[in-house]
């Protein structure tokens, strides 16, 4: 099963940066990308139309013309779910308006891509990360 992921971000380093992280931790995957809030509703738009939804969506919080918060709330009422925001600047109240317009959650980039691709890859195969790692005895 190839899973897909929308990555919306206006810096193209991330999208970069992502995808290298996200072959560590992920074998069958399609990392679609978008640098505007509306270009995501058009890969998504007709990703639904082609009946194969993004298994999750990386969403920046901060992009000219229209910010994650926008985007998140026109994604979620077009169907889109799984929506989690990916942003450097991470403010409560804007997580809680989030959750508010059909976000999961919110990951930071501070924690660093690694974590947030292995947290992605998680979430997609719906697995936590073991707590312990125990070696043959």
């Amino acid at each position: 099963m190839t899973f897909r992921i929308l990555l919306v971000d206006d810096e193209p380093a991330i999208h970069e940066v992502m995808l290298v992280y996200l072959k560590r931790f992920l074998d069958d995957f399609e990392l679609l990308g978008a640098s505007t809030g509306q270009e995501a509703i058009e890969k998504a738009t007709k990703m639904l139309d082609d009946a194969l939804p993004p298994d999750i969506v990386l969403m920046d919080m901060k992009m000219p013309s229209m910010d994650g918060i926008e985007a998140t709330q026109k994604l979620s009422e077009i169907g889109v779910k799984n929506i989690h925001l990916l942003t450097a600047y991470f403010d409560p109240a804007a997580a809680k308006q989030a959750a508010d317009v059909g976000a999961k959650g919110v990951m930071r980039k501070s924690e660093g891509f690694m974590s947030v691709a292995r947290k992605v890859a998680d979430m997609i195969r719906g697995t936590k990360e073991p707590t312990t790692q125990t070696s043959p005895g």
